[in-house]
């Protein structure tokens, strides 16, 4: 059912959104070690961040206002106008190795690859002018996000069942058209061929990181094959923890995860920055082109 057509013979918006686990979902509840579990707090986690990498406010009150009132906060304790909610439960006690380039002992619970979640939006009709927008963020992550544990590495990454792009260059198109109506394409050029799918015009201006640049590496019959090579370029590219590290804590800038391009499984790089000069001194930018590299990206 349409989002117009619900409004129309209900106080509530609705929108149901399919979501299928292209790679292992390693996510957990109350009992972590027994058991994997689906968690709409986490999808709301994670549409909150993709949503402040598009916010390119420099003022971090002014962001934690605007962020509450989108998504609900404890400062003027409002809740947001839209909520999730997972249809049916979605669990699993299957052990993951989660760094797939080498043997690991830790194997923490997972959800299998090819498990469907249904998750439903909604909000009561007195918000419905401002539903297509929450619409429009949820179909943006779903374009560059993972969910759940290594996210950042390709696990947990999810497929939308109404994203069916036959090639890269359709992917390409569909994200920026997303931008667009959006209204925050500007800041960003977009390109038609190659592996670069769009980079920031301009440096990151924000204490918060925001999206940077997009890439699309090289594709691969099965999503495993896709998640070894992060592995792989985690393990040769950041040794001198220039892409993320522990001590001192920074959050690694690339998010990798998998899409279905046809009939093949691509691995999507997204960069996120924020004003620090961390990324703008030479072994940031020759660690992150061997990352790439051998993730199959021509730069």
């Amino acid at each position: 059912m349409s989002i117009a057509r619900s409004a129309e013979i209900s106080a509530v918006v609705r929108k149901d959104f399919f979501l299928t686990f292209v790679t292992p979902m390693v996510m957990h509840g109350a009992k972590p070690k027994e058991i994997a579990e689906f968690r709409i707090p986490s999808v709301k986690g994670i549409l909150r961040y993709w949503w402040r990498t598009l916010q390119d406010e420099p003022r971090p009150i002014v962001l934690r206002e605007k962020e509450e009132m989108w998504f609900g906060g404890t400062t003027k304790k409002q809740k947001s106008p839209v909520s999730f909610i997972l249809k049916q439960p979605v669990t699993g006690n299957r052990q993951e190795n989660v760094l797939p380039h080498k043997s690991s002992p830790f194997r923490p619970k997972s959800i299998d690859a090819n498990t469907t979640a249904v998750i439903t939006m909604q909000t009561l009709r007195k918000h419905d002018e401002h539903f297509e927008l929450y619409h429009l963020y949820f179909q943006y992550m779903m374009h560059l996000a993972g969910m759940g544990q290594r996210a950042r590495r390709g696990f947990g990454a999810c497929q939308w069942e109404e994203h069916k792009w036959e090639n890269k260059e359709m992917f390409a198109a569909s994200l920026k058209q997303i931008l667009e109506q959006l209204g925050v394409a500007e800041p960003f050029a977009f390109f038609n061929s190659g592996d670069g799918v769009l980079k920031r015009k301009k440096p990151a201006t924000t204490p918060h990181p925001v999206l940077s640049a997009v890439w699309i590496g090289e594709g691969k019959a099965a999503p495993h094959e896709v998640l070894k090579r992060f592995g792989e370029a985690s393990h040769r590219a950041n040794r001198f923890g220039n892409l993320g590290s522990v001590q001192p804590r920074f959050a690694s800038p690339l998010w990798c995860t998998v899409r279905k391009i046809g009939d093949l499984y691509y691995p999507i790089v997204t960069e996120v920055q924020a004003k620090d000069e961390r990324y703008k001194n030479g072994k940031y930018e020759r660690d992150r082109a061997e990352f790439l590299r051998v993730v199959g990206v021509r730069i």
